[in-house]
Order: C-alpha cells, then structure tokens, then sequence
C-alpha cells in the first residue's frame, strides 16, 4: 500500500474533499436510538427535528392504500411530481394555506423532500457566490442546503435585541444588504421560515407584507419555507398568538411583483413523513424559474410510489380532518408537558405556538457551562439534543427540545437532561 498512498494526493477533487468532512454528525444517534425495551441504553433524541406524534395513524393510513398500479414503476407523468398529486397538493394548499390565488398544478414544483425544493431556488435564481439574507436565530442546515452544492452563501442579519417576527426587523435586514453590497458582495434574496425553526413562532401580516415591500424596493427574491404551517396549535400561555400566514395567501399588488415570491411545503414536518421525500416547490407568477427547475427535475425526482402514497394522503378530507385535529391538539399537550416540567425546574424557555420545539435557556440552570460542555453533558448521560449553535444563535445558553415525540421518549429524555442539571449545580 505504501505506494499507493505516496500518490493518494488524486483519490479526491478538491471539490470532494471540501465536502467530505460535511458528513451529518448524528448518524450515530440514529444508529443507536433509545428504546425501552429493545435499547434502553440507547440515546434519547430530542434533537432532531422529527415528528413522532402521529406515526400509528399515517402508518394505518399508508397500509389501507390499495396497491400501486404498473404506471408507478415507469417514469410516470414526468420528473416533477404526478398529475395526480400536483391536483391533491392544490387542493389541500387551496384549503389550509388559503392562497389569494388559488393554486394550479403549473404553480408546482414536486421534489425529493423540500431541502430539494429549496436548493431548487438556489439553482434557479442565484449564481454561484450569491448571499441570501436570513435572520437569527435560524436553522443552520440552511447553509448546507444551499452551499454544498449551489455554491450559494447564507448572509446572517444580526437581530438581537429585536422580536425577530417583528417589523424593527425588516429594517435590519436593509442596513445588513448595504453594508453587504458595500462589501462588493451579490445578494440574491431573503429567506424567511415561518413556522420559524427554531423559535416556534409565526410572521405576523404586516411584517410579511412589509419584507415584500423591501425585497421589490431592494430587487431581491422573497422565500419562505413554510414547512410547518399545518403544525400550530393552541397555547393558552399565549395571550396574543400570531396565526400562520402563508405568503400565498396575501395579496401582491402594489407590495411586489409576484414573480419574485416563492414558498417551499412539504410532508416531512407536518405529516412526520421525512423518509417518504416530498416536497412541494410554489411560485405562481414565476413560470421561468419552474421551467429552470424542470430542466434539473431528474435529480430531484421523487420516488413514485411515494408520490402515490402522497396524493392519495392530500386528497382525503375525512382522514386529513380528522388528523389534523388530533396532532394539534397532541402538539398542544406535548407543549404544556415540556414546559410545565421546565417551570417546575426553573429552567427558562420562549412561549411559542407553532413546529415542533421548545426554545430552552439551560445555560441559566448550568452556570459556568459553555453550549460545548452542556453538550458534551447531555451526551454522557446520552440525551441527544441541539445547542443554539445549531440555530446561529445570538447568545449563547440556549437549547431546543423537540416535543414531537410519545410521551415516553420525552419523560426519558427530560429525566435525563434533569440529571445534567443536578450533577452540574
């Protein structure tokens, strides 16, 4: 072998080994999960932000479809999703997500899971070296979703000290593209995620009509990945919650010209369907950037046979009407549960109403511990959760927890995490 590696220079492009050590760091909480009986000595996750809540219906669900037709092992009706489902979509979208114009297939892009769908935006209305402004704190895979391949960068927006769903934001995002373009750097976009993750919260009307304004004033795209906008619910701690808006369903005129708004749905959050890999891609004024989509649609084309389970799924009123009811309300009961034991702790979290998380503050009941140390803790006592390091958090102490889970996994892990706390004071 010693030959071989004195030439080993050749085994990777640099392209390769700039993205080898980008590997997902909790595979090997996937490959070890805590089980009460077949692993109790497995991790805890409730980091990963996976929904649980309704695994027994959707599996009932999927298992009464009647089997798939030979037309699903073709190349089907094209590389963007079936007719069959690009019709379910818009007629749930239509009934839940209220768009001002309703929508039509040809609004549609169907991908491979909605991180697809995002990079699609990527691919289809940046180039390469691009920024997209975001606003902290915010989900950081973001910056993998649109970097490792597009080769286009987040630009952060620093918020602190301001409601992030609020309209003093806006302005900061404006100051941030001027010293941005100041810089000589090209912004492309905003990104808004509404649900936001990982706050739980929703943009009000106003602030979403306000970023419009500035993003035709500035020439920018508007994205809004709304991923969980069927997964709010209600929190009687709240006294105002902000219901979610759809940028779809506000009117454009006179804010933006509607080619320059797009959003990203899917089944993965809302439906705890991650591995069934759809996503759903809208922009309805934008047919050339659908056709820019289209061309790349063999790279993204969703499994059919998830197709079918998917269009099935959106189709059917009485089985969607009856779940959506029962997860919010499970959302609700798993979200008084958490929080009622971080009260009863004295561990500080931020009241929200939407997703599937829990914005904590361990770092007030862990002093003198930095993010990496509490991490580190929690994964001894192998409770897997995320730091706000996750999130581009502003300060640091904060944690999310994901409540999406059966209640048993959630008693385990807060047990756990319970322990942290007591070894540490």
């Amino acid at each position: 072998m010693a030959q071989f590696e004195r030439s080993a220079g050749g085994i990777l492009s640099d392209r390769g080994r700039a993205l080898e050590p980008k590997v997902p760091v909790f595979f090997d909480v996937l490959n070890n999960l805590w089980d009460p009986e077949a692993n109790p000595d497995g991790i805890v996750n409730l980091g990963l932000a996976e929904n649980a809540l309704m695994q027994a219906e959707m599996k009932q669900f999927i298992n009464s479809q009647p089997p798939v037709k030979s037309h699903a092992l073709t190349y089907g009706d094209g590389f963007s999703g079936s007719k069959k489902l690009k019709d379910s979509v818009c007629h749930f979208l239509n009934q839940h997500f209220k768009p001002f114009t309703p929508l039509l297939p040809e609004h549609l892009c169907i991908t491979s899971g909605a991180s697809n769908a995002l990079e699609n935006c990527a691919w289809g209305l940046c180039d390469p070296g691009d920024y997209i402004l975001v606003g902290r704190p915010y989900w950081t895979t973001f910056r993998t979703i649109f970097g490792n391949r597009a080769g286009v960068n987040m630009l952060d927006v620093s918020l602190q000290g301001l409601d992030p769903m609020g309209l003093e934001a806006v302005d900061r995002f404006e100051a941030a593209l001027n010293q941005a373009r100041e810089e000589g750097k090209r912004i492309s976009a905003i990104l808004l995620c509404s649900p936001n993750n990982p706050l739980g919260r929703c943009y009000p009307e106003d602030v979403l009509k306000a970023y419009m304004k500035l993003c035709q004033k500035l020439d920018l795209h508007l994205l809004s990945d709304e991923l969980y906008g069927i997964s709010v619910w209600d929190n009687p701690g709240m006294k105002h919650p902000t219901p979610f808006t759809s940028v779809i369903a506000i009117n454009t005129e006179k804010l933006i010209d509607p080619r320059r708004i797009h959003a990203v749905w899917g089944l993965s959050k809302d439906f705890g369907a991650t591995g069934l890999r759809i996503g759903v891609l809208i922009s309805q004024a934008n047919k050339r950037f659908l056709a820019a989509c289209e061309s790349i649609s063999l790279m993204n084309f969703p499994s059919s046979m998830a197709d079918s389970i998917a269009a099935s799924l959106l189709s059917n009123d009485s089985f969607l009407d009856t779940y959506i009811s029962e997860y919010r309300s499970r959302l609700s009961r798993n979200y008084q549960h958490v929080t009622s034991f971080l009260r009863d702790h004295g561990i500080p979290y931020e009241q929200s109403n939407a997703a599937l998380f829990v914005w904590t503050r361990l770092g007030d009941v862990m002093k003198g511990q930095d993010d990496d140390t509490i991490l580190r803790r929690l994964r001894e006592e192998k409770v897997y959760l995320t730091s706000g390091a996750t999130s581009a958090a502003e300060e640091s102490g904060w944690f999310r927890i994901v409540m999406a889970h059966p209640r048993d996994v959630l008693d385990e892990g807060l047990t756990r995490l319970l322990r942290v706390i007591n070894n540490t004071v």
